[in-house]
This record gives C-alpha cells, structure tokens and sequence, in this order.
C-alpha cells in the first residue's frame, strides 16, 4: 500500500502540469500562475502504478457542478473518494468534470498534491476573449526552494568599487540583476516592490522606480 501511494503521489513533469492566471494587478498586466496537472496526466498515472481495470470514475451533477467519485482498487478492495468542482467558464460541463476528477485525485489519494506548495509567482499576462492567459510560461517552483539575493560588485576601468548589484536567485528572472530587470520589465520590478519581503530588494527597487 505505501509503495503504491508514493508511486500515485510522485512529482509529475513538467510537459504534465498547467497553469491559469488567478489574481491580476490593478493594472491588468501580471497575473498569479495558479498549477494543476492535467487529467490525462492523472489518467496516465493511475494507468501505470494500477492498471486501467484498477480505476474507476462516476460522476453526479449537482446545481452548479460536478462530484466525482474516484474509485481504485489496491490489494483486492475498492477504495473510494469523492470530491466536487463548479462548473467552469468556457466548456462548463467538461471543465466541471475535469476539475472535480482533478480535485477528488489530489484530496484523496494525494496526486499532485504537492502542487499546493507551489510558490505564488506572477508573469505577464494578456486578455483573450472574457479572460486572460500568460503572455509567457510559467515556471514551477515550490515554496522549500529559498528565495534570497546574492550581491554583485562593479568596478570602474581603474578598479575602484562602482556600486553593488542585487542579483535575484528565484522565479522567471533568475539570475538577473534588479536594474536589467527593471530595463526590461518595470512592472516586475513594481511587483517585487510590493510583494518581497526583503528589505534590500524593496529599498532597491524603489530607487530604480524613483529614478
């Protein structure tokens, strides 16, 4: 059985997960990625450690959603679970189902689970139709990874200290210092004034705003 659920709750890769913005700025610029892995991805994975004559899926429609009942079978017992979903914006009945599959895998038997420690990152975004996709593909990374600063002197032609660089060691820029971000995206930069909670970088970037 332990064996069995490691193999369920087994990181995915990345080709396997999905992103859709949740929060936006006032501005309507950046959006929060918000990860899921996809229901095929979760299909595939209960193929592989069960065998597809192990699951089985039933749906029930109740106002406004979905619940699904998620049923395998270890060591010759049917083991169930049931979770819910609304139904969603665009393909409301197929996204309903989609998400309910995804929930009751996650809550109850811990597939993909781990993609609730996922940092809260934002990226740019761009309106399509009602909503809003990202303008790029977001990265996972999960809330152990650290976030912190490494410091990088400059030095004149003739080998005196210039000034000091903040180079960031986290999210989509990097190893990317402050001031090249801010000549390339400012409102990232807008972002991490808002959102960091290190001093250096706040005090840094409101010296790059106010310049």
């Amino acid at each position: 059985m332990e064996k069995i659920i490691e193999k369920l709750k087994k990181p995915f890769n990345e080709n396997e997960l999905e992103f859709r913005v949740g929060a936006t700025n006032s501005d309507k610029t950046m959006g929060l990625a918000l990860a899921y892995v996809q229901a095929r991805a979760i299909q595939n994975r209960l193929d592989e450690v069960l065998g597809f004559e192990n699951w089985k899926v039933s749906y029930k429609e109740i106002q406004g959603g979905f619940i699904c009942k998620l049923s395998l079978r270890i060591n010759n017992e049917w083991i169930e679970k049931e979770d819910g979903a609304s139904e969603t914006e665009f393909e409301s009945v197929k996204g309903g189902i989609s998400n309910a599959f995804k929930r009751v895998a996650s809550s109850g038997f811990g597939i993909g689970r781990y993609l609730y420690g996922a940092r809260n990152n934002w990226y740019p975004i761009k309106q399509q139709g009602r909503g809003f996709i990202f303008a790029e593909t977001p990265k996972l990374q999960l809330n152990e990874e650290k976030q912190n600063i490494v410091k990088k002197e400059t030095k004149t032609e003739e080998g005196t200290p210039k000034n000091t660089e903040i180079i960031i060691t986290f999210g989509k820029y990097k190893g990317h210092s402050l001031t090249d971000i801010f000549h390339n995206d400012r409102s990232y930069i807008k972002y991490l004034r808002d959102k960091s909670k290190d001093t250096e970088i706040i005090k840094e970037c409101e010296k790059l705003l106010a310049s």
